[in-house]
């Protein structure tokens, strides 16, 4: 009952969700404030239908919430973050949880997220909702689940409103070799002293959420979205993040990533091919990267895709791993970038 966690009566849809695995999921659709506020005569019985569902989506936007790695979708953080995105943005929110959290059925693994994500989005499509007017958004775990789900839309050539990912990490293996324990205790940093342990990991790992490797290949408009004093997921994370998406647009380094880092395969020769490539490199970064100070909040770095929309990077001074979300500075920059 989301009323208990603090959501308005009758405000929030409880809808479950299945999946092409058979998997139900426990969902809540909670509805953009104005649809709610204007619905007075419910006074006696505030609950929406099936009906109100597919007109609130006709007439707002709607955005899809992934969460992190722990709880559920009643977590503290997560109905503020309804709460607020709904009035002050004024959108729709449906908020899933997936496979083994909450009242979900089943046990998570990663093509099982895979399956769940997909089935948000063919639920909400399938109830008449514009796929351009839907946008992605995931925090933590979540941001693995955007990334397949928005890299699977975009194979398909459809194009949501955009992709947002919130403390997002590039793989599960970097993860575990950089993620802190309640942002103070390194999880494997003992391990760091024995040679080759994270490339053994890495082999090793049955789950690989590997969106470093998919996301510039994503076709819609993109916003990371990390805290300078996020302690659990380092902010090194999205900035590799934002450079693979932005690799394809610079001059391709002449040799293999193996080779540069051999020592004694670096003549006088290369070394100047490499100078030259990495100053044209540098030139090309400032002439389609630009950097928009953030009064009070941090800085925006953006560069445009040709015919696939922008690329954006919020660097946060604070709002740590799980509170940023909500912060009313990030909002509004979501809600410029996506015209929300």
């Amino acid at each position: 009952m989301p009323e208990r966690y603090g959501l308005a009566p009758g405000r929030v849809l409880n809808a479950p969700i299945a999946t092409t695995d058979n998997i139900t999921l426990g969902s809540w659709f909670i509805f953009a404030d104005t649809y709610y506020q204007h619905s007075k005569s419910r006074e006696m019985d505030p609950s929406f239908s099936e009906r109100d569902l597919r007109d609130a989506l006709r007439r707002f936007n709607t955005i899809i919430y992934f969460h992190g790695n722990a709880a559920s979708r009643a977590a503290p953080h997560r109905v503020r973050f309804y709460s607020q995105w709904t009035s002050r943005l004024d959108v729709n929110v449906l908020a899933i949880d997936y496979r083994g959290f909450g009242d979900s059925e089943g046990f998570p693994s990663e093509e099982g997220l895979g399956f769940d994500g997909r089935a948000a989005w063919d639920w909400l499509i399938s109830r008449g909702a514009d796929p351009s007017n839907v946008l992605l958004f995931g925090q933590s775990l979540g941001t693995g689940v955007v990334a397949k789900l928005a890299h699977s839309l975009s194979i398909e050539n459809v194009r949501p409103r955009g992709a947002v990912f919130s403390g997002a990490f590039t793989d599960l293996a970097t993860l575990l070799e950089t993620y802190n324990i309640a942002g103070l205790f390194p999880l494997l940093q003992p391990f760091q002293i024995v040679p080759f342990f994270f490339r053994a990991l890495d082999s090793i790992l049955q789950h690989k959420f590997s969106t470093i490797t998919i996301l510039p290949n994503i076709t819609c408009p993109l916003l990371l979205i990390h805290g300078e004093d996020d302690f659990d997921i380092q902010i090194a994370h999205s900035e590799r993040l934002f450079e693979a998406t932005l690799e394809p647009h610079l001059e391709p380094y002449p040799f293999s990533y193996e080779e540069m880092a051999d020592l004694r395969l670096k003549t006088e020769e290369q070394r100047l091919l490499m100078n030259d490539v990495a100053t044209k490199r540098r030139k090309q970064k400032l002439e389609l990267v630009k950097e928009t100070p953030i009064a009070n909040v941090g800085s925006l770095l953006s560069f445009n895709r040709p015919g696939q929309g922008s690329v954006n990077f919020l660097k946060s001074c604070w709002g740590g791993h799980n509170q940023i979300i909500n912060f009313e500075g990030v909002m509004d920059v979501t809600q410029r970038l996506f015209q929300l």
